[in-house]
Order: structure tokens, then C-alpha cells, then sequence
């Protein structure tokens, strides 16, 4: 066999063992909840972050849609970076696996409304008793610029949010008092991913939670808040995520990276 022979049939080994790497690697997940075609593409296009190119999934899921872009990043004679995004079809195992995260969000919504208006209490040995039998309201809108699946979930913590906020400890211990009733029929559901496209995590899927502090029941009873924290889950690495907090007065408390990333 010569060099010329040679030099090709390695070029074409090269070939295939990229094509297939492709096929086969876990493609990106981008959220872009309440966007419309063009907003996803532009999305994709933004996620494109090295000179090359790779296959995206944009995902609003206020609506349960889904598209998947080929992007590139060049570097053009000006020195200048230009992007371009082409729509491409998912896989039989993306598509498998975008449909089970659409119905995971599903159930992952149902259970922070149905689990809302729950005490939590660390001095109890249930830790937990209901103050109100009235579920949130859990509703379908299909408008892409409505919230989909809308979750007005509560939970009320005995506490401070200052408390909440530099005691992980304490963080994890009502996270697994929440999330404990999910395991097995909601969280299971991610268990089926081909991971052909990537996981969502919770602030991905648009779904967020209200912590409310009290100091005593009766005191809740009669509209006395001890504060409150904005949170979303991250079920991957099984914590909430802060998004933002405020005292009793309604003052907004600083988020403290190192503290909340502190054991």
C-alpha cells in the first residue's frame, strides 16, 4: 500500500470515528422558556461559545417545544467571530429523550403545588404538619409568552432566612424533607434518560419555590412572615439554588456565595 493510500484510509478511520462520537455524545441543553423560533435559534447561536461547531437543543418549556441547531463559530478575514445556526432533526434518542423531560417537568410541578403550604419544623420528630388544605393553583397555558405549567409553591420553614441562608445544614435538611415524597415516582422518571441530550437542572425547567419563615404558627396564622426566600431545586446535585431573599421587613438580604456553597 503506498503513502497516498495509506494517508487516506487514515483520513477516513479519522472521519468515522468523529462522526460517530458525534452520534453518540450528549448533545447540550439550552433553556429559553417563553421564546419564540426565532429567540431559540439566536439562543443557539449565543451558546456557541469556541471557534467549531457543535448541536444544540433549545428547549422552551412553558410550551413543551423543542429544536435542535447545528451551530458554528469562525473567525472571519476581519478578526471578527460570526456565528451561524442551522436547524437539524433530533435522533430517535434525543426526541426520547426531550418527551421525558417534558413529563418530568409535568410531575415535578404537580408535586410542588400539591406539596405547598406544608410547616416545616426541625424541634418536631415528623417535622411537618398542614396549615392550609388549599392547594395553588397548577394550570396548562400554551402561549409562549406565559409560563407553562405554573407552580405557586410554598413551603413554610420555622427559622429566619438568615438562618436559612448560612446554615447548609440546614439547607439540606429541608431540601430532603421536601424532596423526599418525589424520589420514587418523580425523580425516578429521570432515571430512563438515554442522556443522548442533557439533563435539565431546576432553574432550566422554569419552576421556582417560595420559603416562607414564621416564628410560631399561631403568628403565621395571623399574617406574620419572618421573611422569605425565591429558590429553585438542583436535583443533580440535590440542593436548592438560591435566587434571591428578603428579611421580614422586605429588605433584600445579600446572597453570600462562599456561604452558600459552605458545608
Amino acid at each position: 500500500m503506498n503513502l497516498k493510500a495509506i494517508l487516506f484510509t487514515v483520513i477516513v478511520v479519522i472521519a468515522a470515528t468523529l462522526v460517530s462520537y458525534e452520534a453518540s455524545a450528549t448533545i447540550k441543553l439550552t433553556p429559553c422558556n417563553g421564546c419564540t423560533y426565532d429567540d431559540m435559534k439566536r439562543t443557539a447561536e449565543l451558546s456557541q461559545k469556541r471557534v467549531g461547531s457543535s448541536n444544540i437543543a433549545v428547549v422552551n418549556f412553558r410550551n413543551a417545544t423543542a429544536h435542535k441547531f447545528r451551530t458554528s463559530l469562525e473567525i472571519d478575514g476581519d478578526g471578527e467571530p460570526v456565528t451561524n445556526s442551522t436547524p437539524v432533526n433530533f435522533s430517535t434518542n434525543e426526541q426520547r429523550d426531550i418527551d421525558l423531560y417534558f413529563r418530568f417537568r409535568d410531575a415535578l410541578g404537580a408535586y410542588i403545588a400539591n406539596f405547598s403550604y406544608q410547616l416545616y419544623d426541625s424541634s418536631l420528630d415528623s417535622k411537618t404538619h398542614i396549615i392550609s388544605p388549599t392547594h395553588p393553583q397548577y394550570s396548562l397555558n400554551t402561549f409562549d409568552n406565559k409560563s407553562g405549567y405554573v407552580s405557586k409553591g410554598v413551603i413554610l420553614v420555622k427559622g429566619s432566612p438568615y438562618e436559612f441562608l448560612s446554615a447548609s445544614y440546614q439547607r439540606n435538611d429541608v431540601y430532603d424533607w421536601f424532596i423526599g415524597g418525589a424520589k420514587k415516582d418523580v425523580l425516578a422518571i429521570l432515571d430512563s434518560s438515554l442522556q443522548a441530550v442533557e439533563l435539565p437542572n431546576g432553574k432550566d425547567l422554569d419552576l421556582d419555590l417560595n420559603a416562607i419563615f414564621y416564628t410560631s404558627p399561631e403568628a403565621l396564622k395571623n399574617g406574620n412572615q419572618n421573611g422569605r426566600i425565591k429558590i429553585t431545586l438542583d436535583f443533580i446535585n440535590e440542593a436548592f439554588v438560591i435566587i434571591n431573599a428578603r428579611d421580614t421587613n422586605n429588605n433584600s438580604i445579600p446572597l453570600k456565595n462562599d456561604k452558600l456553597m459552605g458545608e
